[in-house]
């Protein structure tokens, strides 16, 4: 028998899914109207340490947050639907080489249902060589996952410093926080 607050929980994590679908990625349009707006920097006050995690890599491998310990990373959490997303990770994979060797790294988290079979040949055809990850109930329940792509910035400490919820559509964006936390 089903517990009250699994039931629920799954019921949240549903709700959540299907407000991600229909508002977190629509059309890419050429128009700048129609881009998203900046995004703004999360204030100190909003700073808390980054739930560590293991997730399922393509690889097939356990991976786990507290391996890239002293390292800034970008967690991109993505699907292969999302057009937004797949604008977005040309871009992360240029910020992950150009800042790698300042101890950057992009570590991709896959929200799609049918992991390998699809997000593999997805990121060949896209050239993605950072770590993609599997995500599972929990890591997006901790990251409060609520629309797709969602960026979120964590500094050498374990520290989330930035989030990114939608597109910025632009390198330079990024490039501009990264920086702050090198």
């Amino acid at each position: 028998m089903f517990r009250p607050i699994t039931v629920f929980f799954s019921f949240c994590l549903l709700v959540s899914l299907i407000i991600v679908s229909i508002t977190g990625c629509g059309d890419v349009s050429d128009d700048p109207a129609a881009q998203p707006p900046e995004q703004e920097v999360v204030s100190t006050e909003w700073v808390k340490s980054a739930p560590d995690f293991k997730l399922l890599s393509t690889q097939l491998e356990q991976v786990s947050l507290s391996s890239f310990k002293g390292k800034v990373v970008l967690l991109d959490f993505w699907a292969t639907w999302c057009q937004p997303c797949q604008v977005e990770m040309p871009i992360f994979e240029q910020l992950h080489h150009q800042y790698e060797s300042k101890g950057f790294s992009v570590v991709g988290i896959s929200v799609d249902r049918e992991k390998l079979a699809v997000v593999e040949p997805f990121i060949e055809n896209l050239s993605i060589d950072y770590p993609i990850l599997f995500a599972d109930e929990k890591v997006f329940q901790e990251y409060a996952i609520m629309a797709l792509p969602t960026a979120v910035l964590i500094d050498r400490q374990g520290k989330i410093r930035h989030r990114f919820e939608g597109s910025t559509g632009s390198k330079e964006n990024y490039a501009e926080v990264i920086e702050k936390w090198l």
